[in-house]
């Protein structure tokens, strides 16, 4: 049997554990740094609107570009925070079911969802791919005075549902540990039975 950093046994549950733990790690810097980039895209959104009020009102000019990029920024507002959301537990969850369960039950029901989440996230982040490739291939610009390219403003989406898709990922690894691992089940971890789907 392999040993660990500290020269005691390890098993393949604990061993497989420890590289889905780092890279959980990894992913929650990622979350993290998309996050941040949310919030700023925040604060833009409002300098570029204030903007446009303050020179509507005092110049009666306008800079042309405040609905196209707040549009832009609000999206990417939306997809850079998804993951960070969903590992937070910011998704509404309808509890009527999932609170009747305690245990080993709620670990499957955890994994279930996992499941059928994961399933559902890759499909829409296929779709969401080949949907900013096709306005890549075709060299779609916007109908506004910029001609914004749209393919660069459309790259937070799939980058987006990929972090919330590896988040979710994530989580199925974390659903299934939690039910077939005797050690992390002996536990009963609520982060990892119930609070995080």
């Amino acid at each position: 049997m392999p040993e660990d950093s500290r020269g005691q046994k390890t098993s393949g549950w604990q061993r497989i554990h420890g590289a889905a733990a780092s890279a959980d790690r990894w992913l929650r810097h990622l979350e993290n740094v998309a996050l941040v980039l949310s919030a700023l895209s925040i604060v833009v959104i409002t300098v570029i609107v204030c903007a446009e009020v303050v020179l509507r009102t005092t110049a009666g000019i306008s800079t042309l570009v405040s609905a196209e990029y707040a549009g832009y920024l609000l999206a990417a507002n939306v997809y850079l925070g998804l993951a960070w959301t969903f590992r937070n537990g910011g998704f509404i969850r309808v509890e009527l079911v999932h609170g009747l369960f305690r245990g080993r039950a709620a670990a499957l029901l955890n994994l279930l969802i996992a499941v059928i989440a994961t399933a559902t996230l890759l499909v829409y982040t296929w779709y969401i791919i080949d949907f900013v490739l096709q306005t890549y291939r075709s060299g779609a610009t916007s109908i506004f005075i910029t001609r914004t390219v749209l393919w660069v403003p459309q790259l937070v989406m799939p980058i987006g549902s990929v972090l919330l898709t590896c988040s979710m990922i994530s989580a199925l690894v974390r659903s299934a540990a939690a039910l077939f691992s005797p050690d992390l089940a002996a536990r009963q971890d609520a982060e990892q039975t119930e609070d995080w789907l």
